[in-house]
């Protein structure tokens, strides 16, 4: 919905775009620093911020700055604690955490961005350092690349537009990325993606209902040395798949 439509609420908007700037590396900004990231007139951030303190969105510091007050928590607390995920996934994905011997992570779309809504670790090991609530980009992430695989041609180019006239994507630098990730797709049903600087290898494998309502992205990670090429097709792919599979039904809209 764009701000040219009759039913969109700019003032709304705007303070949740005031939230969207706090992340684990800016957990304290000023009203100066969040007029600059949101390009807002000072007053207006301000006017936001004390409505939104107001409201136990953002809480005053001691050193005169705000913070994510508890009730922007609850907000992502309906997310990961929905019935479904919180209560079927999540032992699920515990099963294949340990099968695997790494952590699986759990993913939804928002934006640009893939945005970790579960995760499960196997017992004692602690390889991937993405929590509930980080983002990882569409086109560099097997949840990503996951994501824009499962999606008909139509949808797949408007998301790479939007990409490109926000400069998140410029395919001329890598070509043959979403090719090479469709075409694995086609053999395997999921996406590999090569981290060969950190010696790290991933997976991810959509999940999607019949009625294809909505899609989220399985993943899960480790050194190169342990999910080879070999490994992640013969093993890794199959189980991320039957996981997939499981929770699938869970996304089916209601009627």
């Amino acid at each position: 919905m764009k701000e040219t439509d009759p039913l969109f609420v700019t003032a709304l908007a705007r303070g949740l775009q005031v939230l969207r700037c706090f992340t684990p590396d800016r957990a304290e900004l000023g009203t100066t620093e969040i007029a600059k990231l949101t390009r807002l007139p000072q007053p207006t951030a301000w006017r936001l911020c004390k409505t939104l303190v107001a409201l136990g969105y953002l809480v005053p510091t001691a050193n005169d700055k705000l913070r994510v007050g508890a009730a922007a928590l609850l907000l992502g607390y309906a997310v990961v604690a929905q019935t479904e995920i919180n209560q079927y996934a999540a032992p699920l994905m515990k099963t294949a955490a340990d099968a695997l011997g790494t952590t699986v992570l759990l993913a939804e779309r928002h934006d640009a961005k893939m945005v970790i809504i579960q995760r499960s670790e196997p017992a004692n090991v602690r390889r991937v350092m993405l929590h509930i609530g980080s983002t990882v980009g569409l086109t560099d992430s097997s949840l990503g690349l996951a994501y824009l695989v499962a999606q008909d041609a139509a949808e797949r180019d408007r998301i790479v537009q939007m990409l490109q006239a926000e400069g998140m994507w410029e395919p001329a630098r890598d070509p043959g990325r979403l090719q090479a990730a469709l075409a694995e797709y086609e053999r395997h049903g999921a996406v590999f993606m090569r981290y060969p600087q950190e010696n790290f290898n991933a997976l991810g494998v959509p999940v999607q209902p019949a009625d294809r309502n909505r899609t989220l992205v399985l993943t899960c990670g480790a050194s190169d040395a342990l999910f080879t090429d070999e490994h992640l097709a013969a093993t890794v792919a199959p189980t991320l798949k039957r996981l997939a599979g499981e929770i699938a039904p869970l996304l089916m809209a209601r009627r």
